[in-house]
């Protein structure tokens, strides 16, 4: 089940899962230790994050030393654009809950909220939201087709350029794509100096797949390349 989005728009939940259907890597906080890994963990269909604790066991063995069988951890991620900006993180996201061992000996973490930072602003989003929300069909390819279209494309990025407000185009020095989702691309507009705007351009159709992607910028910028 999806929760729905707005106004076109993937909701804070859905940016969630997104975010860490798509990580590669986080780091984890314990009273006794914060650990980097790369690799480490794998998420089931409804969002549920085991962690492999690497070499040295640290996690596991802090586990086995608390009275009850949990541990209290934080494990965060870091949310980074696959394109080269002068702002590269577009989001922080926490999830703050407990540890306990999985069935197959591994660590489980039991969220009881999460707070994602973006855009300026921080939400809290509860265990309820996180558990009806999907992660976005393009998650785990968006760095692909982010990075393909600012490299190979710039006539399209041109072209989506375009459509945006002739004071933000004016102010602008340099213009790349910055999120891709489900529902549209977001476009970075950079000025003299360190500031930039962003532009989001909706498609006309939820894209369900990454091979609609290309369908969904033509539409885009039919009659306009």
């Amino acid at each position: 089940m999806y929760a729905h989005a707005r106004d076109g728009e993937p909701t804070p939940a859905q940016r969630v899962r997104s975010v860490i259907e798509a990580a590669e890597s986080l780091t984890v906080t314990t009273g006794g230790h914060s650990i980097g890994l790369v690799g480490l963990h794998t998420v089931d269909a409804g969002g549920g994050l085991a962690l492999h604790d690497p070499p040295g066991e640290h996690l596991g063995a802090e586990l086995d030393a608390s009275l009850d069988g949990t541990l209290p951890a934080v494990v965060e991620f870091t949310d980074i654009a696959p394109v080269h900006l002068r702002d590269r993180v577009r989001a922080r996201l926490s999830l703050h809950g407990w540890l306990g061992t999985a069935a197959d000996r591994g660590l489980h973490l039991h969220t009881e909220y999460a707070v994602l930072a973006e855009h300026g602003r921080s939400r809290r989003i509860g265990v309820d939201e996180l558990a009806m929300a999907q992660p976005d069909p393009l998650a785990r390819a968006e760095a692909e087709l982010l990075s393909h279209l600012d490299s190979a494309h710039e006539d399209m990025v041109r072209a989506l350029a375009r459509l945006a407000p002739a004071d933000v185009r004016a102010a602008a020095v340099r213009v790349r794509p910055a999120r891709l989702d489900q529902y549209g691309i977001t476009l970075r507009f950079e000025h003299a100096g360190r500031s930039h705007q962003e532009v989001r351009l909706g498609f006309g159709k939820v894209v369900r797949y990454p091979e609609e992607v290309g369908e969904g910028i033509r539409g885009l910028v039919v009659g306009r390349v």
